[in-house]
C-alpha cells in the first residue's frame, strides 16, 4: 500500500513538471538579429503564470555563456484575475567568434519546498565579423623614435641608503667627529683670514693725509668686525680702553689711542698707514694664537 502511495506521487510530481514544462515556458529572444564582438545585445525574458506564484529570474550570479552579462532590467509584475506576467531585459555582449551564437534562460518557479527551472526556446543571433578574411601578412610599421617613460621612485633602496648613510656618519661622528670638527673650523678661519688681508689692504693703500675722518672711523671697525669674529668677543662694542684691558697690551694700545686721535682730533691725520699694518698684523697673530689653540684641544 505504501509503495503504491509513493509511485501515486511521484506521477503526479512528474506529470506536474512536465505540465509545467509544456504549458508554462518562459519566452525569450533577442532584441536584434546581429552583434558585433564586444557589442551591447538586449534579451527580452518574460513569463506569465498563475496569479501569485512567486518566480525568480536569473540574476547576475547566474553563467549567461557564451555570452557577458552587462546590466539587467527588472519590470513590474502585471496581472489580471488569473495570470501574472513578469518580465526582465539583459543587456548582454559576446567575445566569442562563431558565426551564430544562441542563448536559452530560465525562470525558477517556485513549488514550496524546492524551485523548477523552465528554459526558454533558443534564440540565435548572427556574428557580424568586421574582418572577414586574414592576410598572410601584415605590414607593420617601424619606428625607432624615443618614447619617454616615467621611472618609479625605489622607496626601498632609498631608504635602505638612509638608513646605512645614517649609521657611517654616526660611526665617523664618534671616532672622528672631533677631528673634522677642528678641521672644518680651521679651513673657515683661515678663509675669512684671507678675505680679510685682501680687503684691509686694498683699504689701507687708499689711506692718505687727505682722507676724510669717517672713512678712518669705517676701516677700525672693519678691523673690530674681523677680531670679534675671530675670538668670539664683542670688539665693535667696546672702547678703545676696554679692549686695551682685555688684550693688555701696550703696542695695541697706543696704535688705537693714536687711531683715536686721527679720527676725534682737529689736527691733521698722520702715521695712519702705519698704524693700520699694526692691526694687520696684531690680527694675525691673534690668528695664529686661536688656531694653535683648535689643534692642541
Amino acid at each position: 500500500m505504501t509503495r503504491r502511495i509513493a509511485t501515486f506521487l511521484i506521477l503526479l510530481v512528474s506529470i506536474t513538471s512536465f505540465s509545467l514544462a509544456q504549458d508554462l515556458k518562459p519566452t525569450g529572444y533577442f532584441l536584434k538579429d546581429s552583434v558585433k564582438i564586444g557589442e551591447s545585445v538586449a534579451y527580452s525574458l518574460s513569463y506569465k503564470d498563475r496569479k501569485n506564484r512567486p518566480v525568480i529570474f536569473p540574476d547576475s550570479l547566474y553563467n549567461f555563456a557564451p555570452f557577458e552579462l552587462l546590466d539587467k532590467a527588472y519590470f513590474d509584475t502585471r496581472s489580471d484575475s488569473i495570470n501574472s506576467i513578469d518580465s526582465a531585459v539583459y543587456y548582454l555582449a559576446t567575445f566569442e567568434i562563431d558565426t551564430v551564437q544562441s542563448l536559452s534562460l530560465p525562470v525558477f518557479v517556485f513549488t514550496g519546498k524546492d524551485s523548477i527551472p523552465l528554459y526558454s526556446a533558443k534564440d540565435s543571433i548572427v556574428l557580424n565579423q568586421v574582418v572577414t578574411q586574414m592576410p598572410d601578412s601584415v605590414n607593420l610599421a617601424e619606428t625607432r623614435a624615443f618614447q619617454p617613460v616615467s621611472r618609479q621612485f625605489n622607496y626601498p633602496y632609498w631608504v635602505i641608503a638612509l638608513v646605512l648613510l645614517g649609521f657611517i656618519a654616526l660611526v665617523v661622528s664618534l671616532i672622528w667627529g672631533k677631528e673634522i670638527s677642528k678641521r672644518i673650523r680651521l679651513y673657515r678661519l683661515q678663509k675669512k683670514l684671507e678675505k680679510f688681508k685682501e680687503e684691509f689692504d686694498r683699504e689701507i693703500e687708499g689711506i692718505s693725509s687727505d682722507t676724510e675722518k669717517p672713512k678712518i672711523e669705517s676701516l677700525l671697525k672693519f678691523w673690530k668686525s674681523y677680531m670679534e669674529s675671530l675670538e668670539q668677543m664683542p670688539y665693535t662694542k667696546l672702547t678703545t680702553k676696554e679692549i686695551v684691558q682685555i688684550q693688555k697690551n701696550s703696542s695695541l694700545e697706543e696704535t688705537l689711542k693714536s687711531i683715536d686721535r686721527n679720527i676725534y682730533s682737529k689736527l691733521a691725520v698722520s702715521a695712519l698707514q702705519n698704524d693700520f699694518e699694526f692691526l694687520k698684523d696684531y690680527s694675525i697673530d691673534r690668528y695664529n694664537h686661536v688656531t694653535e689653540e683648535i689643534k692642541n684641544a
